[in-house]
C-alpha cells in the first residue's frame, strides 16, 4: 500500500534553495520544564517537512512558537533569510504562517461560510457582503473538492471528519506561504485524505513550504519529503523520507526498537467461556441493518470499515447512545435493552469515545476528577449522601492512573494541560476504575503518538488476560490486526466478514472493507 501512495509523491525538495522558514538554536523553558532545547528546523519552498515524535517531545510547542502564542526562551527564527519576531497569532497570519490545529478552532453555531470566512468576511460598506461571502466560501470549498458540504449548516450539525475538512479548507483558503497542518488526517476516510493530498500538492507546486505533523508513518513517508524527529525537547534526527522506513521512524522517536509486546497477549487470550456480550440482527434506522456477533471474556474483537460503514453506530448502540436500534442484545445470555449510557454502565459496559474532547473530557477539571467521573458511586458516602469521599478518590484514581502510567504528579493539573496521549490514557483509567465487563473502545488511540499507543495497546491485551472482555473500533487496519483475535468487518451498514485475527491479513481486511470478501472464518 505505501508504494501505491508513493506513487503520488514528486521528487524531494531542492536543498541548494535557501529555506523560507528557519529556526535556529530554539529553546523554550517554562517553570522546572525544558521544552525545546536548541532546536533547529529549516523548511524549504515546495516541501512537505514532516515533524515527527511523541506526545510531549516538543511539537506542540515549537508549533505554538510559530504561531505567536509562545515566545522563544532562545534561538532566532528568519522566514526568506530575514529575521522575525512573532508576538502573537496576527504576526503569524501577516507573516503568512497558517494552522491547522489538530483541535479543531471553529465556531459550533456559525454556518460553514461563516467559520470559512471568519476574521476576513467580505464587506458592502460597513455591512457584511453575504452574496461575495458565499462565493468565496463555495470556492474553498471546491478547492478541496468539497461542494457537497452545505454553507448554510451549523458547524455543530456536521460530523468530526466533516468539521475537520472544513477546519483545512479554510486555512488553505488564505493562501499561507507556510502552512503547518497537525494530525490533518486523523478523523479523515480515504477519500477525504486524497483530496487532502491532492490540494497539499498543489501548494507544494506554488512554491508553499508545509509541516505535517502525524503519528501515521506510512502518510509521512508517502507525502513529505524530508522530516524531523523530536524526542523530549531536542531533535534526533533529520532524514530524507526516501532513505527511511517505518521501522527506523518507530525507533527514532521511542528511542528503541517497536514493541510487539501487545500482539503476543491479545493472541495468547483464552476464548472458551460463553459470551458476556451477543447481539442479533441489530438495526440501527436506515443506516445499519443485520449486524450479529459475539464477545467473550477473555476476548478481543476488532469490528472495523471505511467511514460511514456502521460500525461507530454499533459500538454506540450498545451503550446506549442510539435510540433507534432494534434487535436481540444478550448480556450473560439474558435479553436487554439498552436505552442510555446510564444503564450501559449500571450493566458493566465501559466506552472509550473517539471524540475525546466533545464527548470524553471535562477540560477544566482535574485530571483526577475525569477519572472519577465513571465511578462516582463507588467513592460516594451513600447513596442518600452523594458526597464524593476525596481521600477514596485519590486512592482509586491513583491506582487506576498508575495502570495507564499517567503521571501521578498530573492528576490534580486541569485535563486540558495533558497531551492528547495522555488524555486519552487517563479516560482509559476511567474505565479502569469502573472495573467493567465489557469495554468497547472507539478509535482508542486517534491522534496520538507511537509510544502512547504502544502503552494503550498493551493495557487492551492486559484487560483480556484478565477475563475482560474487550470490543476495539478502529479505522488502523494494522492495529486492528495488532489486538483482535477475531476481526468483523462492515461495508456500507452490514457484517461482511468475519477473519481470524491471527491469520488475516492486511489485504483481505482491506478487500472486505470494499465489501469485496464475504467469506467467514
Amino acid at each position: 500500500m505505501i508504494e501505491q501512495v508513493r506513487r503520488q509523491s514528486v521528487p524531494g525538495a531542492d536543498l541548494t534553495v535557501p529555506p523560507i522558514l528557519e529556526m535556529a538554536g530554539i529553546s523554550k523553558r517554562f517553570p522546572g520544564t525544558l521544552a525545546l532545547d536548541h532546536v533547529n528546523l529549516a523548511v524549504r519552498p515546495a516541501e512537505i517537512h514532516a515533524l515527527v515524535g511523541q506526545n510531549g517531545a516538543g511539537k506542540s510547542t515549537l508549533v505554538k512558537i510559530l504561531a505567536g502564542d509562545y515566545a522563544t526562551s532562545s534561538g532566532a527564527i528568519s522566514i526568506d533569510g530575514q529575521p522575525v519576531a512573532i508576538h502573537g497569532p496576527r504576526a503569524a497570519r501577516q507573516l503568512g504562517i497558517g494552522i491547522v490545529y489538530q483541535e479543531l478552532s471553529l465556531l459550533p453555531n456559525l454556518t460553514v461560510a461563516e467559520n470559512l470566512c471568519l476574521g476576513r468576511e467580505p464587506r458592502h460598506g460597513i455591512s457584511i457582503d453575504s452574496r461575495r461571502l458565499l462565493q468565496e466560501s463555495a470556492a474553498a470549498l471546491k478547492a478541496l473538492g468539497l461542494e457537497r458540504i452545505d454553507l448554510h449548516r451549523r458547524i455543530g450539525h456536521l460530523s468530526l471528519p466533516t468539521r475537520q475538512l472544513v477546519e483545512i479548507a479554510k486555512v488553505l483558503a488564505q493562501h499561507p506561504r507556510i502552512l503547518i497542518l497537525d494530525e490533518p488526517t486523523a478523523a479523515l476516510a480515504p477519500a477525504d485524505c486524497d483530496r487532502l493530498f491532492e490540494a497539499l500538492a498543489r501548494a507544494r507546486a506554488g512554491g508553499v513550504g508545509i509541516i505535517y505533523i502525524s503519528h501515521r508513518f506510512q502518510e509521512i513517508i508517502a507525502v513529505c519529503d524530508r522530516g524531523t524527529v523530536l524526542r523530549n525537547g531536542r531533535v534526533v534526527s533529520t532524514f530524507a523520507t526516501r532513505d527511511t522506513c517505518l521501522e527506523q521512524l518507530v525507533e527514532w522517536t521511542l528511542g528503541q526498537k517497536p514493541d510487539r509486546y501487545a500482539q503476543a497477549l491479545a493472541k495468547d487470550a483464552t476464548t472458551t467461556s460463553e459470551p458476556v456480550l451477543a447481539v442479533s440482527s441489530l438495526a440501527i434506522g436506515d443506516r445499519v441493518a443485520d449486524v450479529s456477533f459475539q464477545v467473550r471474556p477473555g476476548e478481543i474483537v476488532g469490528l472495523c470499515g471505511l467511514l460511514g460503514a456502521g460500525q461507530d453506530e454499533v459500538a454506540r448502540a450498545l451503550f446506549g447512545d442510539q435510540p433507534a436500534a432494534r434487535g436481540v442484545i444478550l448480556w450473560k445470555g439474558k435479553p436487554v435493552l439498552v436505552h442510555s449510557p446510564r444503564q450501559a454502565k449500571k450493566l458493566g459496559i465501559g466506552f472509550l469515545t473517539e471524540n475525546r474532547r466533545d464527548e470524553g473530557l471535562i477540560p477544566d477539571m482535574a485530571v483526577r476528577e475525569n477519572i472519577s467521573l465513571a465511578g462516582l458511586h463507588a467513592i460516594t458516602w451513600a447513596r442518600w449522601l452523594p458526597l464524593v469521599r476525596r481521600g477514596k478518590e485519590r486512592a482509586a484514581t491513583g491506582t487506576a492512573a498508575a495502570r495507564t502510567n499517567v503521571q501521578a504528579g498530573a492528576l490534580g493539573r486541569p485535563i486540558r494541560l495533558l497531551s492528547g496521549g495522555n488524555q486519552q490514557k487517563a479516560l482509559l483509567a476511567r474505565w479502569l476504575m469502573l472495573d467493567a465487563e465489557l469495554f468497547v473502545f472507539l478509535e482508542p488511540t486517534r491522534g496520538v503518538d507511537v509510544g502512547a499507543k504502544a502503552e494503550i495497546h498493551r493495557q487492551l491485551a492486559a484487560l483480556a488476560l484478565a477475563g475482560k472482555a474487550v470490543l476495539v473500533v478502529s479505522s488502523d487496519v494494522p492495529e486492528i490486526l495488532a489486538l483482535a483475535q477475531r476481526i468483523l468487518v462492515m461495508a456500507r451498514g452490514r457484517l461482511v466478514a468475519v477473519l481470524d485475527g491471527t491469520r488475516a491479513t492486511e489485504e483481505q481486511v482491506l478487500l472486505a472493507m470494499q465489501g469485496g470478501y464475504t467469506h467467514a472464518s
